[in-house]
């Protein structure tokens, strides 16, 4: 049987408009390394524009930002997951389908590594949407429990790789190193000048071995296992149709709301603080992954809840207007890394280390604005966004319908 993609008068607004601040907080986070804070060292921090500002723009984006909504959108994933998941199953389809759909989701994570950027999440999304599958007939109970245990499972991941020395992530970082060292950079030097002076031919020679490096982080903060976790909380969410119809979860979504905004808060500071306060060390790298696990998905289901709330309320306005770069998410996600790359690297503009963490609070919100009027231009001629016609066009074999 041949599935047709949803109808865009079929999405939810609610979801769309969350995923579109979601959007937003990723692009402030990933902004930080275009600018090339992490590049810097102090002389170049210090001499970068705004700079006095840094450490005031570092606790709100690390306090606020950083995890809470790549956590939303993995919990949007979960969610997503259910509904399409009961749609082709209700069309005898099964997870065949699904599984395409997500192959062909790797192919666009794995795409934008290799010629754009070494940030890429996407390719991790396909690869756990895969794991996802296995739990499609699971308890409700059974995904709670499961979820709770990934989340806590870093902190003992983080234990054995600072007190018990072993730390599966090192001989990854040991390959990237060796790949640099062979494509002629000095990884023990900054690479700032690098990205800032080369053009994009250049430095699309060290996009593979980037790859190293980032499959490295990603073990090294037992990434997988956080991603899981939001999307089996998303699937039991998906299951109950709380999206559809938030006015009638109101009591639940209040209890989320207040525990993960009055408990996330205040653990995501004191994960901010940890390092100032109790300085560098092994120590310390296991205290702040402890506040992280517990911090990170408190708060993001936290402002979750708090969106929903205010859906329910008929206080809608805020969300509508990020619901059109939330239903072109993919295409807004790849454009947000063409867009920093033409401003910031070297096959652009050369910006790198001109501007200080500040900038990230001006810039991150003006190019999102400028990406809700373009989307909003764009949906109201088309279906899909380009890279959202291209995923579903791929996934059901034939070129869907484009135009409105």
């Amino acid at each position: 049987m041949n599935g047709t993609p949803v109808d865009p008068g079929e999405r939810s607004h609610l979801l769309d408009g969350l995923r579109g601040w979601a959007l937003l907080g990723v692009l402030a986070a990933n902004m930080v390394g275009f600018i090339g804070f992490g590049m810097m060292d102090e002389a170049q921090r210090a001499a970068a524009l705004g700079a006095r500002f840094d450490d005031l723009a570092e606790l709100l984006i690390e306090w606020l930002v950083v995890g809470k909504f790549y956590s939303i959108f993995s919990l949007l994933f979960g969610i997503g997951f259910a509904i399409q998941l009961g749609r082709l199953e209700a069309r005898g389809e099964g997870a065949g389908r699904y599984l395409r759909r997500l192959a062909i989701l790797f192919g666009f994570g794995l795409a934008h590594l290799l010629l754009l950027w070494m940030g890429d999440i996407r390719a991790l999304y396909a690869l756990m949407g895969m794991v996802l599958l296995l739990f499609r007939r699971s308890a409700d109970r059974t995904l709670l429990i499961w979820a709770a245990a990934l989340w806590l499972a870093p902190i003992a991941w983080s234990v054995m790789i600072h007190a018990g020395g072993l730390d599966p992530s090192r001989p990854l970082f040991g390959a990237g190193m060796s790949a640099l060292r062979a494509a002629g950079i000095d990884p023990d030097q900054s690479p700032l000048a690098y990205y800032r002076d080369r053009n994009y031919f250049e430095q699309f020679a060290v996009h593979a071995p980037e790859i190293l490096f980032r499959v490295a982080d990603l073990v090294y903060q037992m990434r997988p296992a956080k991603v899981l976790a939001m999307f089996l909380i998303g699937l039991w969410v998906g299951r109950r149709a709380i999206a559809a119809n938030p006015a009638a979860f109101r009591p639940l979504l209040r209890r989320v709301a207040m525990i993960g905004l009055g408990a996330g808060l205040p653990l995501a500071l004191a994960r901010v603080l940890a390092e100032p306060l109790m300085g560098e060390g092994a120590a310390t790298e296991m205290v702040s992954e402890t506040l992280y696990c517990l911090s990170t998905p408190t708060l993001a289901l936290g402002y979750a809840a708090a969106a929903a709330l205010l859906w329910a309320a008929g206080r809608h306005r805020w969300l509508d207007w990020a619901a059109p770069a939330g239903r072109m998410a993919l295409t807004n996600y790849l454009a947000q890394t063409i867009v920093q790359g033409l401003v910031f690297y070297g096959w652009g503009l050369g910006l790198l280390g001109r501007f200080g963490l500040v900038f990230v609070l001006l810039f991150a919100p003006a190019l999102f604005a400028a990406q809700v009027a373009v989307s909003r231009w764009w949906l109201a001629r088309y279906r899909f966004g380009p890279a959202e016609w291209l995923w579903r066009s791929l996934t059901y074999g034939a070129a869907q319908p484009m135009r409105r």
